[in-house]
């Protein structure tokens, strides 16, 4: 049987057919199986398996995917400040907010596990380790409230622009 060139990476189809299914509806995240995702996909059980572990891993991977266009080291020696990295992770957010969207609604646990691992990597120019008590809750401060702003803004369907939403993190945390 010859072979048939694809389109997109297997794994993109992966991920595409998962995000299909839970925007479906028609069962809950926990019931749809790997089977129902090879099947919507078109592939076989065996590229799953070459691609990811488990389904959460399918969102856990591109999540890290979708990280990795952007580097928070290469922020920092830019110069940017806490706001301009917020900024930046709303336009990746409202980039793939389908994927996001999905991943919040299949596993809202692993999103904020996932989301909040990122964070403490990369939303400090420091380690965390060896800041007083005030500088280390000033940071959980602006992490948690950015991963909570970001969550609802996706919920909202991105009602308002990035930089809006900075602006309004930026008027809450200086006030």
């Amino acid at each position: 049987m010859p072979k048939i060139k694809r389109l997109a990476p297997v794994s993109d189809m992966i991920c595409e057919a998962l995000l299909r299914l839970i925007e479906a509806g028609e069962k809950p995240y926990h019931e749809i199986t790997i089977q129902d995702v090879v099947n919507e996909a078109g592939v076989c059980r065996n590229s799953f398996y070459r691609n990811y572990r488990s389904m959460d891993d399918v969102f856990q991977k591109k999540f890290m995917e979708i990280c990795g266009e952007s580097d928070p080291e290469d922020m920092v020696r830019e110069g940017w400040d806490y706001f301009d990295v917020f900024r930046a992770a709303c336009l990746q957010y409202q980039k793939h907010r389908r994927f996001f969207q999905c991943y919040y609604k299949a596993n809202p646990r692993s999103y904020f596990d996932t989301i909040s691992s990122r964070v403490i990597v990369s939303n400090t120019t420091r380690e965390v380790v060896g800041l007083s008590a005030e500088e280390y809750y000033t940071y959980a401060c602006r992490a948690w409230i950015g991963i909570g702003l970001t969550t609802e803004w996706l919920s909202r369907g991105c009602d308002v622009s990035a930089e809006e939403l900075t602006n309004i993190l930026r008027r809450f945390v200086l006030k």
